[in-house]
């Protein structure tokens, strides 16, 4: 089991990730997209992160691999993690530090979450953020982790007030 429970963030799972940059050509331009080409479920992975290292380089497509990557789950973050799983398929998201000037330079990883919440944050900041299909051990604990911790809250209708009613009571007494 990939899982390390930890008295503040809850549980943490080791990840390595696979960035895929490919090229893309429109017209006369050439320019390089980044993909996210894998979430790789890593137990026995480093503690702390190391990449990129090259696992394939071609002009066309180049993938790199960074380790000791972790997803942490937190119990307050739970209904964004739930809302995840409901989907038909649950992603992984990574948040990536990247100069979009610079295209030969390969983003930095950092964070890796499974929060579409917390990815949409990211995403409005204009950070380049990319998404995998979440792998399947990964996606059970996740499960495991919501079904002890999340309490989905009950929705309360609220009353509206009656501004008219309310209005006239307040209204001094007409002269006779």
């Amino acid at each position: 089991m990939n899982q390390i429970i930890n008295a503040k963030t809850g549980v943490e799972f080791k990840v390595s990730i696979v960035l895929e940059r490919q090229e893309k050509t429109v017209k006369s331009w050439t320019t390089y997209q980044w993909e996210l080409a894998a979430v790789i479920s890593d137990k026995d992975g480093p503690d702390s992160m190391e990449g990129p290292i090259a696992i394939r380089e071609s002009r066309e497509r180049s993938q790199y691999l960074w380790k000791g990557l972790k997803i942490r789950l937190y119990v307050d973050a739970a209904e964004g993690y739930w809302y995840n799983l409901l989907s038909d398929v649950p992603y992984a998201f990574v948040v990536l530090e990247h100069d979009a000037v610079d295209e030969d330079e390969v983003p930095i990883p950092l964070l890796v979450t499974v929060s579409q919440d917390e990815a949409g944050a990211h995403l409005e900041t204009d950070s380049l953020v990319l998404s995998s299909p979440l792998p399947s051990d990964i996606r059970d604990q996740t499960e495991a982790f919501i079904v002890n911790h999340y309490v989905p809250q009950t929705k309360k209708k609220r009353k509206r007030r009656n501004w008219y009613k309310e209005s006239l009571r307040n209204q001094p007494p007409a002269n006779s």
